[in-house]
């Protein structure tokens, strides 16, 4: 699977090494499953951290792939737990437009 985070962290060691590493069709499974059980509401990234217990920049990173597929939708903003406004993603449900 392409890294498509490369723009971002920009070839830094750390990232491509953990790129390689992470079983990515996993974790895109299981934030989308995630992510499908609390539609229409959506989720932040912080929040999936913490209901799945992966790392923020995990699921951060998977959101990011999910945007590109064009599965999930930007539906708002919440609040994080330092108080700083977080885009909310949600599940494109087809028929629900």
């Amino acid at each position: 699977m392409m890294d498509i985070t490369h723009g971002r962290h920009g070839g830094n060691h750390y990232s491509t090494r953990a790129h390689k590493r992470t079983d990515k069709v996993r974790d895109l499974y299981r934030l989308y499953n995630l992510m499908f059980s609390h539609w229409p509401d959506g989720l932040t990234a912080e929040e999936a951290s913490t209901l799945t217990g992966m790392p923020y920049t995990t699921c951060s990173a998977r959101f990011t792939e999910m945007k590109t597929y064009h599965w999930i939708e930007h539906c708002g903003s919440r609040p994080t737990r330092t108080e700083n406004l977080a885009g909310v993603w949600r599940v494109v449900k087809e028929d629900a437009k």
